[in-house]
């Protein structure tokens, strides 16, 4: 599991997540709530995960030094990926 210190923002990327209708606090508790990983393209990471109002989000992560990454974008998770979400979380909570 990637150990995520820190997210790094700026106007670019708050502004980008906000068109999709997240926000940086949503992308924070995403990040931060036992997500599920998968590498993306070009060595992104893919966290996909809820946040506290239970909305399942996918967040593109950019590695930078010291497990600090870069939000790239976030969005409402399809439902193939809140299905993938859900079976890993019930595998998780049956010890598998």
């Amino acid at each position: 599991m990637p150990s995520i210190r820190a997210l790094r923002w700026d106007p670019w990327n708050a502004n980008h997540i906000a068109v999709h209708g997240v926000t940086i606090d949503d992308v924070e508790e995403v990040c931060s709530n036992d997500p599920m990983f998968s590498q993306s393209y070009a060595g992104r990471l893919r966290v996909i995960g809820p946040t506290s109002s239970g909305r399942i989000l996918t967040v593109i992560l950019a590695p930078e030094a010291d497990d600090f990454y870069y939000p790239i974008t976030a969005r409402p998770a399809s439902r193939g990926e809140r299905r993938r979400y859900q079976e890993v979380t019930e595998g998780r909570d049956n010890g598998s």
